[in-house]
């Protein structure tokens, strides 16, 4: 069962679940059950107890209990959404000036096609890198993303289900899970660190953004490889 993608450790994981099968449980019981040392378990514990997810009992000897799944998930959807709700507020407010032909902007993308026409020009311009994030539901864009490609260009693409591109990592997240951490399905696509496309789709339409903007290219940059490298660690075929 995989929450890193919900900022918690690894460990954090593990004594969730484990907390969740056993609740109300001790420190000590939950670190059995999750195979931690017992420091790491109560560490764990106390971090998630400031946030929330667990709560500690009164009494003695001191017992935790988890917060509720789908109250879990709600809370989560909702944070996820107050952050990208703050990224479209900081993507809106860069100035779109070109004094010249090179003069960085960000380009608003209000429909489908819109959106995958850019995705799958940036995603056949890249000579170097090419860093993607998408799911079974652009297809379209399975041709663009799929390698091998140019022997020099580094090409990583994950899908979050199946169908996939050819040489993709495949990690299969349900529809819910998806929506409630991106605030949709999720189309992102980094070229040669210097162009970034990312959306989210819901239904038959998209919405994003495209930039070559040198403040927001690196953080998408950032973000996908995290993505990546969370998907790389699980070994998913």
């Amino acid at each position: 069962m995989n929450l890193e993608r919900f900022w918690f450790t690894a460990t954090e994981s593990k004594v969730y679940v484990a907390l969740l099968r056993l609740s109300p449980a001790t420190g000590y019981a939950v670190a059995r059950e999750a195979g931690l040392a017992r420091a790491n378990a109560y560490s764990a514990l106390e971090t998630m107890t400031t946030r929330g997810v667990v709560t500690r009992l009164p009494g003695r000897p001191t017992q935790f209990v988890a917060e509720d799944p789908a109250t879990l998930v709600g809370r989560l959807g909702q944070e996820s959404q107050r952050d990208l709700e703050q990224l479209a507020r900081q993507l809106a407010t860069v100035e779109r000036r070109r004094e010249g032909p090179l003069a960085p902007a960000v380009e608003l993308l209000s429909d489908r096609p819109a959106v995958l026409e850019r995705v799958g020009a940036c995603a056949r311009a890249a000579r170097e890198e090419l860093l993607a994030v998408v799911g079974p539901w652009v297809p379209e864009l399975f041709r663009d993303l799929a390698g091998p490609r140019r022997s020099r260009t580094v090409l990583r693409v994950l899908s979050l289900g199946s169908p996939a591109p050819a040489g993709a990592l495949v990690r299969p997240v349900s529809a819910p899970d998806i929506e409630s951490y991106w605030g949709g399905l999720p189309i992102a696509v980094v070229a040669d660190r210097r162009r970034a496309v990312c959306a989210v789709a819901s239904g038959n339409g998209a919405t994003g953004v495209a930039t070559e903007h040198p403040a927001v290219v690196p953080f998408v940059r950032h973000l996908l490889r995290r993505e990546l490298a969370s998907a790389a660690a699980q070994h998913v075929p």
